[in-house]
């Protein structure tokens, strides 16, 4: 899970699964993660119950611009905060009972939720060209045969 904030505090973290088309992670009302239902392709999607977890890792030798920027160590310990921290969700305990959470009133099952608007996609594109220094998608040596998702 990642979370930025231009200032350096902390900032609300927002989850939203749109079954049919969109799920996205999103901080203060910005998209910052967006998985589009690619499964038409074979591209992998969240259709089962889920949780939340967080976790602080070493990825500095791929994750950071193909190791280019190494993990100041001096920085220790690492710590994660979250405050003002709210997941909206459907409560299907299993897969069985899934098919309630396809309601209408689920706020983010109106079609208004299915796709980003252009605000909220610009958003999305300045996100990623800010702050994302990896993409697997880009990853050629790694993953010389790219995933369904990477070439649409």
């Amino acid at each position: 899970m990642a979370s930025y904030s231009e200032d350096g505090s902390s900032k609300p973290f927002m989850s939203e699964w749109e079954v049919d088309v969109v799920f996205g992670f999103y901080v203060d009302n910005i998209p910052i993660r967006v998985f589009k239902n690619n499964t038409n392709i074979g591209v992998s999607y969240p259709t089962q119950p889920m949780q939340m977890e967080a976790s602080l890792w070493d990825g500095d030798s791929w994750a950071t611009v193909g190791g280019q920027t190494k993990t100041n160590w001096s920085y220790a310990p690492f710590k994660a905060h979250f405050q003002g921290f709210n997941i909206d969700g459907c409560p299907a305990q299993d897969s069985s009972n899934i098919q309630q959470c396809y309601s209408s009133k689920f706020w983010w099952n109106g079609d208004k939720y299915w796709t980003l608007d252009s605000t909220q996609q610009n958003a999305y594109e300045n996100v990623k060209n800010k702050y994302m220094n990896y993409d697997y998608c880009s990853d050629r040596p790694r993953y010389p045969n790219p995933a369904p998702e990477c070439l649409l």
